[in-house]
């Protein structure tokens, strides 16, 4: 069980195997378990029918078994969901031993069923625990809509300047947490494509209150109507977000191509952009379908805007087609987007999200930067690089 802690007596391992040598794997034997790490545990209540205090809590996760729990008051938590914690598992018992810990909500209520998510895949107690500490508030920059943020001249050394460069984002529509934008333009030689960053590592320092409190938490989480950011909203949201005709911080990978789309130098830095126009994908699909007169853009920019979009997709479908023949796995998934209530918030409708060409271009362009990134670490560091594999799939997939 991977949230048990086994001691495990080895056998036949023989000299140290090296990577790779399969044939001589390490065997061992589970000899006993020294600790278990059971977690907090949603459940919902099964009373005592004889009006006793001793119950069952029923976790929400039907392959955990019901825990015997004592609460003299069962009508407070009938029909809501709770924490429940298991202390043991006597050998003589049906069922483990464990306490109430607290009461998250009636069943069926949003927030309640919003904290059993995060308490289930063990993302916060709760939603209220996944505010930002006061410590970690006062780290922040400072950016009002009085005096919004601009970078310094001292944030501006050692940055290549790309503010004059034609610069778009591309995101889905509503999007407030701009972190990346591309560039794509024609060159003597051929091409520049620019793949551009929101540089984060400026605002966070190692160590700090923030940097802890983005450890813990890993990554944003999205859910439906809402998200938990990994970082503070000042950060995620406003000096971060490559918002369009903003000055922002970013870190940039720039490859010189050919005519053919071949990179024939990489360049790798941190740099000041201004991005021109924070696109959605639908009107960059639209650019793209040759439309002009697109809702929302500026017609001053809307020429440049397309060709940039029109050079990006040329280059990335032959991109993606190099990939395609060197084994590149395609991975086909259906995403949904949630409508709401304009009055409640309650969702209305779920529909599967519409899938256009934009979004693999753009996905390529992402797929392209990290590829180029992750060569460039190997590189400079060959012995801490880590390569994640994926195993081939099983032939019944």
């Amino acid at each position: 069980d991977a949230e048990e802690t086994l001691a495990v007596e080895q056998i036949d391992a023989g000299d140290e195997t090296p990577m790779g040598a399969a044939e001589q794997p390490v065997q061992g034997v589970v000899v006993g378990v020294a600790e278990r790490k059971w977690r907090p545990y949603v459940a919902t209540l099964q009373a005592d029918e004889a009006g006793g205090m001793r119950h069952l809590a029923v976790p929400v996760d039907a392959s955990v078994p019901k825990i015997r729990i004592h609460y003299p008051d069962v009508r407070a938590i009938a029909d809501s969901y709770f924490v429940v914690a298991i202390d043991g598992w006597p050998a003589d018992s049906q069922y483990p031993q464990g306490h109430f810990v607290r009461a998250l909500g009636p069943i069926g209520t949003l927030d309640a069923e919003i904290d059993t998510i995060l308490v289930e895949r063990q993302i916060a107690v709760s939603q209220s625990a996944l505010g930002f500490s006061a410590a970690s508030l006062r780290e922040m920059p400072d950016d009002s809509a009085e005096r919004p943020w601009t970078p310094s001249a001292h944030d501006l050394q050692g940055r290549r300047d790309l503010r004059d460069t034609l610069i778009f984002s591309i995101d889905p529509k509503g999007s407030q947490d701009i972190d990346d934008a591309v560039s794509m333009r024609r060159t003597g030689q051929g091409f520049e494509l620019g793949v551009h960053i929101a540089d984060v590592t400026q605002f966070v320092r190692p160590g700090s209150a923030t940097d802890e409190a983005a450890r813990e938490r890993g990554t944003t989480v999205y859910l439906a109507d809402r998200r938990f950011n990994m970082i503070p909203e000042v950060l995620s949201e406003r000096v971060c977000s490559l918002r369009g005709s903003c000055d922002r911080l970013a870190v940039s990978v720039i490859w010189n191509m050919d005519a053919d789309y071949n990179v024939t130098g990489t360049w790798f830095g941190r740099t000041v952009i201004r991005s021109a126009c924070e696109m959605h994908y639908e009107q960059a699909q639209a650019l793209l379908d040759g439309q002009r007169g697109v809702e929302g853009l500026d017609a001053r920019m809307e020429g440049a805007l397309a060709t940039g979009v029109m050079e990006l997709t040329r280059a990335m479908r032959v991109l993606r087609e190099r990939r395609r023949q060197a084994g590149a796995l395609e991975l086909a998934s259906t995403e949904v987007k949630f409508a709401f209530d304009r009055d409640t918030r309650a969702v209305a409708e779920v529909a599967p999200k519409q899938s256009l060409e934009i979004h693999r271009v753009i996905e390529e362009a992402m797929v392209f930067a990290n590829a180029a990134v992750a060569r460039r670490i190997y590189d400079a560091f060959p012995d801490a690089a880590l390569l994640r594999r994926h195993r081939s799939p099983a032939p019944e997939r």
